[in-house]
């Protein structure tokens, strides 16, 4: 049994709570500590409401297309949005589970979002889930001291184009729900990927 399960268990012994379902929550949360989380991939991308193909780059896009890039990048802005899809494997003998999470995304070591995502996830034993985590942000926001044509080519680097390497790194931490209290795992679960 591991340290964090141990002291879950007494902590829930002391304050009174330790029925079968709270321990076997309790059991699933510390679960997680076993589990292997690692990037599936990024989908869904959209840079000013337009869907980026895989390998998609500026000289793809249409004349419209173009003129609201033109647009954008004259106007300081460039709101993309996209899912970072994590893969989760359990290979408990029970299920692994929590009521939500908090998460932190960067890329190339700026921050993008620290929220949370209010979702409950289910890992079965050996088994695996994907999680998808959707991002919305914008890059010339969190940019502002790069040049428009590093920030241009970062939004077509994630959906795949051939560009500077792109750092995305992710941290997660989850939640179980005991008698309506919220209760955290202890450490962020960190993770990087390097789209190359």
């Amino acid at each position: 049994m591991s340290k964090l399960k141990k002291t879950l268990i007494i902590l829930f012994v002391t304050l009174g709570l330790a029925s079968c379902d709270v321990l076997n929550q309790v059991a699933q949360m510390a679960n997680f500590a076993n589990c292997t989380f690692n990037f599936n991939n990024i989908n869904q991308i959209q840079m000013l409401g337009i869907n980026l193909s895989k390998g998609m780059t500026a000289e793809s896009l249409n004349i419209t297309q173009g003129l609201a890039l033109v647009n954008a990048i004259t106007n300081r802005t460039l709101p993309v949005s996209f899912n970072v899809n994590l893969n989760v494997s359990n290979p408990n003998s029970i299920a692994a589970s929590m009521a939500k999470m908090d998460y932190i995304l960067t890329l190339n070591g700026k921050q993008v979002v620290s929220t949370t995502m209010n979702q409950a996830i289910n890992v079965p034993a050996n088994s695996s889930n994907v999680v998808t985590i959707p991002i919305t942000t914008d890059l010339f926001q969190l940019f502002s001291g790069e040049s428009a044509d590093a920030i241009v080519n970062l939004a077509f680097k994630l959906a795949g184009a051939s560009s500077n390497p792109v750092n995305v790194g992710l941290k997660v931490k989850p939640y179980i729900s005991i008698n309506g209290q919220q209760l955290s795992y202890p450490n962020y679960i960190s993770m990087n990927k390097t789209l190359n």
